[in-house]
C-alpha cells in the first residue's frame, strides 16, 4: 500500500506538471523567423492575424492565423517553418467515444462547445474540444484513444 502511494505521488509529479500547457499569443518578435517565412513561401499574400504557441502530439506548434483574399484561415508550423497541418472544425457527433468518455468522466456535468481535429503527417490524431465542465470553461487535447495531453481553464 505504501509503495502504491509513493508510486502515486512520483507519477503525479513526473506527469501533471507537462498537462497544463495553454495557447499563448505570441507577439511576432517572438515567434521565430523561420515559421513567418514558411507561411510567407506557403501563402506570399497572407496578412497575419495571430500567432499562438500550442502543444500538439507533445511538440510545440505555432497556429498561425491569417486573412487570405479575405478569408481567414489557420495553419500549424513546426519552430523550424515546416507546415504541419491545421485544426479541423468538426460536428460534435464525430468524436470517437473514448473522448467522449474521457470528458464525461472529468466532470459531473459537462457540454461539448466546440472540437477540432489535428492530423499529424504521420497518420496520428488528437482533438482540441473546448467544454463547459462543471460551470468553467477548459479546453482539452486528447488523442483518438482517450489519452489526455491537456485540460486547461480557459
Amino acid at each position: 500500500m505504501h509503495k502504491k502511494i509513493l508510486f502515486s505521488a512520483l507519477l503525479t509529479t513526473l506527469v501533471l506538471p507537462s498537462l497544463p500547457v495553454q495557447a499563448k499569443k505570441l507577439p511576432l518578435s517572438e515567434v521565430p523567423k523561420a515559421v513567418i517565412n514558411g507561411l510567407k513561401e506557403r501563402h506570399p499574400d497572407a496578412k497575419i492575424i495571430k500567432i499562438e504557441e500550442e502543444l500538439h502530439f507533445a511538440l510545440k506548434l505555432y497556429e498561425v492565423k491569417f486573412k487570405l483574399n479575405g478569408n481567414k484561415q489557420e495553419l500549424l508550423y513546426t519552430p523550424q517553418g515546416k507546415y504541419f497541418g491545421y485544426e479541423e472544425d468538426i460536428n460534435i457527433s464525430e468524436l470517437p467515444k473514448a473522448v467522449v468518455n474521457k470528458l464525461e468522466q472529468s466532470f459531473t456535468k459537462v457540454t461539448i462547445a466546440k472540437a477540432e481535429r489535428i492530423k499529424h503527417p504521420d497518420g496520428r490524431i488528437e482533438y482540441e474540444i473546448d467544454v463547459i465542465g462543471d460551470g468553467e470553461e477548459w479546453e482539452f487535447i486528447i488523442g483518438e484513444t482517450g489519452k489526455l495531453w491537456s485540460k486547461v481553464r480557459d
